[in-house]
């Protein structure tokens, strides 16, 4: 059902800001880098100090021993078990249980497709840092969303490897091409989940390049020599040189393939690695790259000059380097007192034996990654390892201290809490407990006692040597110390109860009762009677439908009123000014109901390709929520001539096929 269409020229004259913003002077809101590697676990870095590791040679990691003592780690950092359900977290502060994350392969759905991160959480990182005043930029690795997704979150620049063409129904902001139209590092098998490189001779796409305004999805040609972490970096850089000359804090959310296992396409034989990096050397106080070289042999193999061999260490290694950069290019701008670096990994280690890591649920081996941070200028900021509990779900919190961004008072969607008074010196205490999960699989802990997967319980109270070996609970000794640690698995074991959703409410919420089908919920005909979805009860022009749609009444012509119904509006953020479509809707809806927005340039033919960039959904409290649909890019608004609104009711969902990590595992 459509309401009528609203013409870009009649513009309601209004910069805004999408979130609770409070302006602050530039030294009070420093700029935030949030690296997140690829499948690395906690012990995997020296600076853990851990006696065992991955892959036989040890990572040595000059500069992140450094800033592990000059700023802080923490010791029991979590994450997922497993990569989506990790970075969902991180972006949106919650868990599973609201997030509907649940694995890799199983993911919440409406009954029309994927329930999307930024529909089950508002407020993420990308649109958090947005409306607090900063320029942000994702780059690297994506894997939660389709890549107009990345929008949505309120990310205005992304940098991804390898691209995301694909795009989220009915929000496709652009014609964007399906694949990428330039040469680069392929295996023979295009089944291969990394059949195309994201290490040399790599995929890369920008999206929304100020450098490229006609192309706002726009692969970059690359050559066999370009590695895609230093292409990655330059996409920083150029990103930081131009938020400075703006005079705008940045945020910068780095997500690297590093440590994460891919196919050698140099390699005839195509094997699964961690390929070999551009050689480096620590010299000096700095390091030293050399350029790295293949060159082709006869049997479609080749050699390699400057290129480290395969392994872990080698990955980890070059994550040292690249904060490294980091520091050396924010001392060179003198903004390295001005900027708080973030250092962690989505999940533990993968190794192709399958012998510890990654979606692995006992003890702690899926889920404990590192957590480093380093902030220079912050006075009073804690030194060293910190022996405390934290994990994902942390992060947004934290980062909307840093950044001055205040939630709304009737947000209740975080579960994570800030670090940042503990971090700074405010309290000596975080958080009771912290939690994570892989599908049915719970794990929970504390500084005493942790719960794995399989429902064994564990005594955490001293840190084991390797990070995996404690003992566990029922092998202790009977007595007043297991007594203790008893009443603290007797505090956790309820908390399990309002986690433990996926055999029972695993999707995207339902939408509201409607028993006759007609997209007007009961509640709503049960208080004005019942009617034709399709009339105008009140002859205000708005269909019975779209009453209820945008929180009006059918018996009252001046409900819903202008601001509730579609209008046009101006905004602005840190990156520029946009034109978007701005309206209420009851908060009840959910996804199930289908808000599509069309574009017109002769009000005849109505398209959604090149119409919305980002939308943005902030509540107003009780029943409706606001949403803001930025307008696509310059080249489109000369072409756009009318907007409309389509929402369209739910359809029945289809049955959802469960896996059991559990029961496969006979526990």
């Amino acid at each position: 059902m459509k309401i009528p269409s609203v013409a870009l020229s009649a513009l309601f004259p209004l910069i805004l800001g999408l979130g609770a913003m409070h302006s602050r002077a530039m030294s009070e809101r420093p700029n935030v880098i949030l690296i997140v590697a690829d499948d690395i676990s906690a012990r995997e870095f020296p600076f853990y100090g851990s006696s065992k590791w991955s892959d036989g040679r040890r990572a040595r990691t000059p500069m992140m021993d450094r800033l592990a003592k000059e700023g802080c780690f923490v010791e029991t950092m979590w994450a997922a078990t497993i990569c989506k359900p990790s970075r969902v977290s991180l972006l949106t502060g919650t868990y599973a249980h609201q997030n509907k994350y649940w694995d890799n392969g199983h993911i919440g759905v409406d009954c029309r497709t994927t329930y999307s991160a930024y529909e089950s959480a508002p407020i993420t990182l990308g649109n958090m840092s947005r409306d607090a005043g900063y320029a942000n930029l994702w780059v690297s690795k994506n894997h939660v969303s389709s890549g107009g997704d990345v929008l949505s979150m309120g990310f205005n620049e992304a940098v991804f490897n390898p691209g995301e063409p694909a795009r989220h129904p009915a929000w496709n902001p652009f014609g964007t091409p399906d694949k990428n139209p330039y040469p680069l590092f392929r295996t023979s098998d295009p089944k291969d989940w990394d059949h195309e490189s994201f290490f040399f001779w790599p995929e890369m796409q920008l999206i929304n390049h100020p450098d490229h305004p006609s192309e706002p999805f726009k692969f970059e040609k690359t050559k066999i020599n370009d590695y895609a972490p230093d292409l990655e970096m330059q996409h920083v850089f150029n990103f930081i040189d131009r938020s400075r000359t703006a005079e705008k804090p940045f945020f910068v959310l780095h997500t690297p393939h590093l440590g994460h296992l891919a196919k050698d396409s140099s390699d005839p034989e195509f094997k699964t690695v961690w390929p070999g990096t551009p050689v480096i050397e620590w010299k000096d106080g700095g390091y030293v790259r050399k350029e790295p070289k293949f060159i082709k042999r006869a049997d479609g193999g080749y050699d390699k000059v400057n290129i480290t061999p395969n392994g872990l260490a080698y990955h980890i290694e070059y994550l040292d380097y690249q904060i490294w950069q980091y520091v050396t290019r924010l001392e060179e701008l003198g903004e390295l007192e001005n900027t708080v670096i973030i250092f962690s990994a989505d999940n533990g280690t993968q190794d192709n034996a399958g012998r510890y890591g990654k979606g692995k649920v006992i003890s702690q081996q899926g889920q404990h990654v590192p957590l480093l941070i380093y902030a220079p200028g912050v006075n009073g900021f804690v030194k060293g390892r910190q022996a405390i509990c934290s994990d994902f779900t942390d992060i947004l919190p934290t980062l909307a201290e840093i950044m001055h961004f205040e939630f709304p008072a009737d947000y209740e969607k975080l579960d994570g809490k800030s670090l940042w008074p503990y971090l700074t010196g405010k309290t000596d205490q975080h958080r009771d407990y912290i939690y994570s999960m892989r599908l049915e699989a719970q794990m929970i802990r504390n500084n005493k006692v942790m719960r794995d997967g399989y429902g064994t319980w564990y005594d955490v109270n001293k840190r084991a040597g390797d990070y995996n070996s404690f003992a566990t609970l029922d092998s202790l000794p009977e007595g007043e110390y297991k007594n203790v640690l008893l009443a603290e698995k007797a505090k956790l074991e309820p908390e399990l109860a309002k986690y433990n959703l996926y055999d029972v409410d695993s999707e995207a919420p339902l939408p509201p009762a409607d028993a006759d089908g007609d997209g007007i919920a009961d509640w709503f005909e049960e208080k004005f009677g019942r009617m034709d979805p399709d009339a105008d009860d009140d002859g205000d022009g708005v269909s019975n439908y779209l009453e209820y749609i945008h929180g009006g009444d059918p018996s009252d012509p001046e409900l819903p009123g202008e601001q509730q119904l579609p209008h046009v509006i101006e905004i602005a953020d840190a990156q520029g000014e946009y034109l978007a479509l701005e309206f209420e809707r009851l908060k009840e809806l959910g996804p199930d109901y289908w808000f599509v927005i069309e574009g017109s340039s002769d009000g005849m033919e109505w398209t959604t390709d090149g119409v919305v960039q980002q939308h943005t959904v902030r509540s107003l409290g009780k029943q409706t929520e606001r949403v803001i649909a930025r307008i696509a890019a310059d080249k489109h608004r000369a072409l756009l001539k009318e907007l409309r609104l389509t929402v369209h009711k739910p359809i029945k969902r289809k049955p959802r096929k469960f896996v059991h990590l559990l029961k496969k595992a006979g526990k």
